[in-house]
């Protein structure tokens, strides 16, 4: 008769593990939240490519969350570098209003 109690303790403990409901903690709004990205080892530069995709899916309007301070040496020897190699990625890959139509900044 043990054996069988066990048996049946068995079965209702998976019953009830099964049955429960899995609820998430964290919303998808929250998930995506700049503070709550960084916290999670993001990067600001990830947390700010989130938000602003967030806002042009929403129509609102983009507006950077970090202020990049630089000198004017560090901002010169960087837009030297994309001039010389255009693939490097600058701020303004995610700042600027998406054209349908090409122009010559596709250049």
């Amino acid at each position: 008769m043990g054996i069988m109690k066990r048996n049946l303790l068995i079965i209702l403990a998976l019953f009830v593990a099964i049955s429960m409901r899995a609820e998430a903690s964290v919303t998808p709004e929250q998930s995506t939240d700049p503070e709550y990205l960084i916290n999670g080892g993001y990067s600001e530069a990830a947390a700010e490519e989130v938000s602003i995709m967030k806002n042009r899916i929403s129509g609102k309007p983009i507006e950077p969350l970090y202020d990049k301070k630089h000198g004017k040496f560090y901002r010169f020897c960087r837009n030297l570098y994309g001039y010389l190699d255009p693939s490097v990625d600058t701020d303004e890959r995610i700042h600027h209003d998406i054209q349908m139509s090409p122009s010559w900044r596709d250049l």
